[in-house]
């Protein structure tokens, strides 16, 4: 007797099992003392037949003694050498796998602008000037994208559709390993898991182009399979393994995502580097504050402008830091206003590196001095408060 044979059967909910070992089929015998009626199927046979047919050739003197079995349902077309389970191949998953890319990044996109919007409303209140602490709220990108992603792929693959929308439109499921629908936690462990294909450099993904049941690499580690929809149903003979979908997919990912994000790429990245820049301007400004009270109390007091090593005020390079190089003090040419000049410092930034600003004091609108701010920046470069009619 052949016992490399393969074996499979019905399970009391109808379920198709297997392939198992003819010794592996004994052992469920034994162990779930299947009645005689159970449909079973093995290499050879034209079809599916009650166990109580082959209990000789299983070498059974008798059938199991009968369980009385629940309402069974009958799979019309259980998987058999004519409807094998189709797995889903690289070329299906990847096409999925780039539509859900555009579907995430559009989502992405929208709730990075509401925080964008909610950055700039809130400089707007500051009268325009970036506070430098406001920066860190970018980095709320990367937590937002995180969540986003494990809810999006966690909640549809645990759902009744088994799929994410990428894997819908190509007609592709995520089971566990006996076909059946995973729990949320499994699809939240199964996320993780595909760190592992990331961090092999994309091989783990890869690796469903050529394993047997075309699994990846965070598929093998959460015991997960992705299939053809109709898998694992009670209609297998509506599989396909037609790929002409998976292209039509490739190049809207092709034509789609890759330019949305050089869209979305060439959009926030200058933006982000023009608010850096008024940040360090704004940063240069705010530093320079307690001497302008200086200077308003040495004026009050004699009626001079006082200059760097007078009334308290330092040397001009001793207020170098970050963003500036030094704070000269002094009465501002032709009009002869006290002033503050500011030395800005912007290591490989040459647009700003060793340019000037100033802070020039107005004595003549009422008993308290007010402060007007002008450079030699364009207005791009410059907080709102410092921008004048005729910078560029």
């Amino acid at each position: 007797m052949n016992t490399e044979t393969t074996w499979y059967y019905a399970d009391r909910d109808g379920r198709q099992q297997g392939p198992l070992s003819r010794e592996e089929f004994l052992r469920v015998l034994e162990r779930e003392r299947l009645p005689p009626e159970t449909l079973v199927w093995r290499d050879g046979l034209a079809q599916w037949q009650p166990l109580s047919t082959l209990a000789a050739e299983l070498d059974q003197a008798t059938a199991p003694p009968p369980v009385p079995p629940p309402p069974f349902r009958t799979a019309p077309a259980l998987v058999s050498a004519s409807n094998p389970v189709v797995y889903a191949g690289f070329v299906r998953r990847l096409a999925a796998f780039l539509l859900d890319g555009l579907i995430l990044g559009a989502i992405d996109a929208a709730l990075i602008f509401v925080l964008a919007l909610a950055i700039g409303l809130s400089a707007l209140e500051h009268a325009g000037t970036p506070d430098p602490a406001r920066a860190a709220w970018v980095l709320l990108v990367y937590p937002i994208a995180f969540g986003v992603a494990l809810l999006y792929y966690s909640l549809q693959e645990s759902s009744a559709h088994q799929a994410t929308l990428g894997k819908r439109a190509l007609g592709i499921k995520v089971t566990d390993l006996e076909g059946r629908r995973i729990s949320w936690k499994h699809a939240v462990g199964r996320w993780f898991a595909a760190a592992l294909s990331y961090l092999t450099l994309y091989v783990g993904f890869l690796m469903a182009a050529f394993t047997e049941r075309r699994q990846a690499l965070h598929d093998m580690v959460a015991d997960t399979l992705v299939t053809d929809r109709w898998a694992f149903t009670d209609h297998p003979e509506r599989q396909s393994t037609q790929t002409s979908g998976c292209l039509i997919a490739m190049l809207v990912g092709a034509f789609l995502v890759v330019p949305v994000i050089a869209i979305l790429a060439a959009i926030a990245i200058p933006a982000y580097q023009s608010y850096v820049e008024r940040a360090q301007i704004g940063a240069a400004i705010m530093q320079a504050g307690p001497l302008k009270a200086q200077v308003e109390q040495a004026w009050k007091a004699s009626g001079q402008c006082p200059r760097n090593g007078e009334a308290g005020i330092r040397d001009a390079d001793s207020y170098a830091s970050g963003q500036l190089q030094s704070i000269q003090a002094g009465r501002m040419k032709g009009s002869g206003r006290c002033a503050l000049e500011l030395t800005l410092r912007a290591a490989g930034q040459s647009m700003l590196d060793g340019k000037r600003v100033w802070l020039t004091m107005d004595k003549d609108g009422g008993l308290t001095p007010t402060w007007h701010c002008s450079s030699e920046l364009p207005n791009r470069y410059l907080p709102m408060t410092c921008r004048g009619p005729n910078q560029q």
